[in-house]
């Protein structure tokens, strides 16, 4: 175990591995090695590193790369990316619970830690494909994206869904939005951001020959808005555009300049 120690610890300033989906859909997979996940105070980055048959968890100074604690899990485990352009998921902003991500083929794993500690808390088997989503603030609620038919096909529909991770239980149904519940949801994660308390995850997705949307997900209180955007952009177009989330307002930003803008209380979009 200290030679598995040392080595992911060289590895953890030399070495990523960012697996992704093969296909279209909206997971881009999970991350292993850095960057990893940033806390939300900015002061540590939880990371996975495969260790033979298992995998090291590290939580890792920001400043100076010192690890703070580790420890050792049995099987393949990822922190989990939540859109392409790399961006991450799986804390609870109050730092209750650290999420890891195992896909198979026929089942998928999620491992809920303690992130003081590492320690275990829990593991959860979801038969299917599954990809996680987001967390609510205090990480009780955890949003989980189900694929629908065939994993990665060009057509591929998924539904959005909400587990209890204090009952372990899902909850039926998807969650849509209730303007449009018809609407089939279907994309690409572009990226990522979310509000300052963590209650609400927006994500930038890309569709092909149809325009890009946001997905407004309010993780407290298990609502979902879908915001069709004003142009028809390539996805190619839209890899340069950032999410930034103000008072009252998303800002969808490309470099230095906001090209929409949408009110984050009626979903209105401007120009």
């Amino acid at each position: 175990m200290k030679r598995a120690l040392a080595i992911a610890t060289l590895l953890t300033a030399t070495w990523t591995a960012i697996g992704s989906a093969s296909g279209g859909g909206p997971s881009p997979g999970a991350s292993f090695g850095p960057p990893g996940l940033v806390a939300h105070d900015g002061k540590l980055r939880y990371i996975t590193l495969p260790a033979g048959r298992g995998t090291l968890v590290e939580a890792v100074t920001v400043r100076g790369g010192q690890i703070v604690r580790w420890r050792y899990l049995r099987g393949s485990w990822g922190v989990p990316l939540v859109a392409y352009d790399g961006s991450a998921g799986g804390l609870a902003r109050h730092g209750h619970r650290l999420v890891l991500v195992s896909n198979g083929p026929a089942v998928t794993r999620f491992a809920v830690l303690d992130p003081k500690t590492l320690r275990p808390r829990g593991h959860l088997r979801l038969h299917g494909t599954w990809t996680f989503d987001a967390l609510s603030p205090g990480g009780s609620l955890m949003y989980l994206i189900q694929y629908l038919g065939v994993p990665n096909a060009a057509d591929q529909r998924y539904a959005v869904r909400a587990l209890n991770l204090n009952t372990r239980k899902l909850y039926s149904g998807a969650i849509v939005d209730r303007r449009e519940p018809d609407e089939k949801m279907t994309g690409i994660a572009q990226t990522r951001a979310e509000s300052r308390d963590g209650s609400w995850a927006y994500t930038l997705y890309s569709r092909t020959n149809k325009r890009p949307f946001v997905h407004a997900l309010d993780t407290v209180h298990r609502r979902a808005f879908c915001v069709d955007l004003p142009w028809q952009k390539s996805a190619s177009w839209l890899w340069r555009v950032h999410l930034r989330v103000a008072p009252g307002r998303l800002e969808l930003r490309r470099g230095h300049r906001t090209i929409a803008t949408v009110d984050t209380h009626t979903f209105e979009v401007s120009r």
